[in-house]
């Protein structure tokens, strides 16, 4: 039997015969390029692999220049560890993709936006981060230390990258984010070891001065915990029609606790030394008395 085919066949089949030619040409071609990239392919990893193999190495480097800053913070240092490992890694990384044929600019670009975009969207978070960063390489103050920042006070227990961590006197907890902190005044209260009170008192206008002062001195200093080594003040500060202030200034210990305790048993040890004494001025006595001036006759 004789098969005959039609023209109109040929057209058909020779297309599908160039389809199929081109894509196994094509398929070579990707094969073959890809061939050619594997030794390209191969150096990138390895210098992936030398850039994770040095990061190690240069971080031992910074931790043997850590004596030139004895006292940066346990945290903080951790803290530049890791961001150098990461640092080498990724520049690692992106010298890989430059041999590969990705352009630098490409690279920088891509984390660019990727850094722009979580910076958006943590903004909060890296704010309290890097104010936790400079806390902690300033070191206004330190754990074990008493702080007052704003209406809070208290002994700071923790420093992280969040926030920092404050203990009341009444024993509750204050967690207060860096940011804040950062951009107030931070007043710390046990920095140089001392810390002076002030008690101010008033008295009417014919009190007698000189014996008030070594009255109030006298009590001051007797109270266990007032530091000898800085004698305690007297001094007359403020005045009103009827009556002036006498400022009595006295150093102890910096603790809240001890200057409380301290503050209440001067309180006590002045009123007990003032209680039923008489501290108006004597009356100068007329011209012929016995106690006055003597007259010639």
């Amino acid at each position: 039997m004789l098969i005959v085919l039609s023209d109109e066949g040929s057209p058909r089949m020779q297309s599908v015969v160039d389809a199929l030619h081109h894509a196994g040409t094509e398929t070579i071609d990707n094969v073959g390029a890809l061939a050619r990239q594997i030794p390209t392919f191969l150096i990138a990893v390895r210098i992936i692999v030398c850039f994770v193999w040095l990061s190690p190495w240069l971080t031992r480097i910074f931790r043997r220049g850590e004596r030139f800053s004895p006292r940066l913070d346990p945290s903080l240092r951790l803290l530049i560890e890791q961001l150098l490992t990461a640092f080498i890694i990724v520049f690692g990384v992106a010298v890989a993709f430059g041999v590969i044929g990705v352009s630098f600019a490409t690279i920088i670009a891509t984390f660019g936006v990727a850094g722009l975009i979580v910076g958006f969207a943590l903004k909060d978070i890296l704010e309290n981060f890097v104010a936790g960063i400079l806390i902690l390489w300033r070191r206004p103050y330190e754990v074990a230390d008493q702080i007052q920042v704003g209406t809070n006070a208290g002994t700071v227990s923790e420093i992280n990258f969040r926030s920092t961590t404050l203990r009341t006197a009444d024993g509750i907890q204050v967690f207060i984010p860096n940011a804040q902190i950062f951009n107030q005044a931070i007043q710390n209260l046990t920095e140089n070891g001392t810390r002076r009170t002030t008690i101010v008192l008033q008295f009417p206008l014919d009190t007698d001065f000189a014996r008030t002062e070594a009255l109030l001195r006298e009590a001051v200093s007797g109270v266990d915990g007032v530091l000898p080594s800085a004698r305690p003040e007297i001094l007359l500060l403020g005045a009103s029609a009827t009556a002036y202030e006498l400022h009595v200034r006295y150093w102890t210990a910096p603790e809240i606790q001890v200057t409380n305790r301290i503050e209440s048993a001067v309180r006590l040890s002045i009123d007990n030394a003032l209680n039923g004494v008489d501290l108006s001025r004597t009356p100068a006595a007329p011209a012929g008395t016995p106690d006055g001036p003597e007259t010639s006759p």
